[in-house]
């Protein structure tokens, strides 16, 4: 037998047997319960509305635009990824190695939507000079890591030796090094520098005297061939003041997607703060996902000095960079003729949506 738990429904079936209108009655009995139970539905649906529209919302995509090759240089967006720091801010990352492009800037304002990139301070500062509408918003590396790598036991032995030899350079360092040599007195007018890869086997085969490197990369993988004959100078002891792995956005992007910037450094940072809490699943992380042909015990290595340049102190991750730094970096610039005009670096100072915490 039928229950009808409507009143109203209950009323109209004493009516009706009562009055003889069965059939009439019957059917709107049927009518009431069905048009109760499609309201229940819907009111019940109303309700579920925001979670499911939430459920099916779709992750912003993001391009990140790096100036090197996947390596451990970029753990915190391998992990940042893999932990899903950066789904939590509602991004989907597409990650992009330098080997793809020469110029890492214009190849990350080229890509519509939101994009990111990252490069030396100098670099970003000679770009912007030259016109690039770009904004820098945090740097990852708190000095540069740049040097020149050599093999001890030939005829060098201090920086200025390097004034009349053959010197492997890369485009973001291409007149850094004669910069410097001058600075410390040198005659360059016998310096021989030409592009060179960033393999030290030219190096070992003595097809080079010196070659610019990265000391948390190139000089590690040296390091490794020679152990203690591997020597370096560095750019940052003969007076080079930079930031390196600068994050920057075109600046449209950062006026119209600041939440999303601010996410995205969050996450950054999380999955930074991650990798180097666990080397070990991180470089795992790499060499599976990332870069197969990479050494194990070369990307421990690396990590542990990006490390020393990321956080140098604790708390000092992802620490706003010093406007007087980049200051510095320009007035070399305009000093040895690499730009023609200067910037404001207030305007390219965009670093409000970095993490405090």
């Amino acid at each position: 037998m039928l229950s009808f738990g409507n009143p109203v429904a209950q009323r109209l079936f004493v009516i009706g047997q009562n009055s003889g209108l069965t059939d009439f009655v019957k059917w709107l009995k049927f009518l009431i319960v069905t048009t109760s139970g499609l309201l229940t539905v819907c009111f019940s649906s109303s309700h579920a509305m925001p979670e499911s529209a939430s459920d099916q919302t779709s992750p912003i995509p993001v391009v990140v635009q790096f100036d090197w090759i996947f390596n451990a240089q970029f753990a915190g967006f391998y992990q940042g990824i893999e932990q899903g720091f950066f789904l939590d801010q509602g991004l989907r990352l597409e990650l992009r190695g330098g080997v793809t492009t020469a110029n890492t800037v214009s190849a990350t304002v080229e890509v519509p939507g939101l994009s990111v990139g990252s490069t030396e301070s100098n670099v970003l500062i000679a770009e912007v000079a030259e016109g690039a509408d770009v904004v820098a918003l945090g740097t990852m590396f708190q000095d540069s890591p740049m040097g020149w790598m050599y093999i001890k036991g030939g005829d060098i032995s201090k920086f200025s030796d390097l004034a009349d030899r053959r010197i492997g350079i890369h485009s973001d360092g291409a007149r850094v090094i004669e910069l410097l040599l001058r600075e410390a007195g040198a005659d360059t007018s016998e310096l021989d520098t030409f592009k060179a890869s960033h393999d030290p086997q030219p190096l070992l085969d003595g097809k080079l005297d010196a070659l610019q490197c990265y000391y948390i990369d190139e000089f590690v993988k040296l390091q490794q061939e020679v152990g203690d004959r591997a020597g370096i100078f560095l750019a940052r002891d003969h007076g080079y003041k930079a930031y390196s792995q600068v994050m920057f956005t075109d600046r449209n992007t950062a006026l119209a997607k600041s939440s999303n910037l601010r996410g995205f450094l969050k996450a950054a940072k999380l999955g930074w703060a991650y990798a180097f809490a666990n080397p070990e699943e991180t470089i795992d992380l790499i060499l599976e996902k990332y870069n197969p042909s990479l050494d194990r015990d070369y990307q421990l290595r690396s990590l542990a000095k990006i490390r020393e340049l990321m956080e140098p102190e604790p708390g000092s991750l992802f620490r706003p960079m010093r406007p007087d730094v980049l200051e510095n970096g320009q007035s070399r610039l305009l000093e040895y003729g690499l730009i023609s005009d200067s910037i404001s670096i207030e305007d390219l100072l965009s670093q409000q949506f970095l993490p405090h915490d």
